[in-house]
This record gives C-alpha cells, sequence and structure tokens, in this order.
C-alpha cells in the first residue's frame, strides 16, 4: 500500500506544477485529433469502458453483472474476473503504447 512520504513508486517523483500554455495545447491538440481523427476510423471495442464518453466503471460493472446473471438462469458456467487497473498506465511500457497508438491509425508525428 502506498503511504504518504513513501518514496519508492515513480508516482512518487511527479512535479507539481503549472504547466505551460503552449504544453496544455498541444495535450488537447493531440487528445482532439485522437478521439476525432484516430479513433474515427478504427474505434475501440464496444466493451471498451475507457476514454469514451458515457462510460466508465459505472456502465461496465451492470453489463458485466447482466451477462453472469443470465449465464446463471441458463444453468451455465459463469465466470466472472475482476482487475484491479490501478497505477496500469504507470506500469505499461512505453513500445506497447506507441504499437497501439500505431495500430489504431495515427500519426506516426503523434506517435513520436
Amino acid at each position: 500500500m502506498h503511504q504518504v512520504g513513501d518514496q519508492t513508486k515513480a508516482r512518487d517523483y511527479s512535479p507539481i506544477s503549472l504547466t505551460s500554455f503552449h504544453l496544455k495545447t498541444m495535450e488537447r491538440l493531440v487528445d482532439r485529433y485522437l478521439r476525432d481523427e484516430a479513433l474515427a476510423l478504427m474505434p475501440f471495442h464496444p466493451n471498451q469502458h475507457d476514454y469514451q464518453a458515457g462510460k466508465s466503471v459505472e456502465t461496465a460493472l451492470p453489463q458485466l453483472f447482466v451477462r453472469v446473471e443470465r449465464a446463471l438462469d441458463q444453468q451455465e458456467t459463469a465466470l466472472g474476473v475482476l482487475v484491479d487497473t490501478v497505477g496500469a498506465f504507470n506500469n505499461t511500457c512505453y513500445d506497447t503504447m506507441c504499437d497501439a497508438l500505431i495500430m489504431h491509425g495515427s500519426n506516426y508525428a503523434i506517435v513520436w
């Protein structure tokens, strides 16, 4: 468990500062490009509940429970797996993120 003052995780060293106007503008432009261009060409799977308007944990869990209940009603074996993804982004390899961006048709300049 992460405790205050613990300096063993990468997130313990994130700077607390105001990001420059130029960097914030660049971030918004890249985000807009990804949502309007790259994801329009190759959208996420419908069951992906992250980075999509109107979807979150609150929409994913009920969908999961409906599927499990349906399987149990039909007397089928049901298995539900919940994965705690806290820190998943911090632990994702840089190359993996770049490959995913390219796979979704993102411009190489954006990936770079």
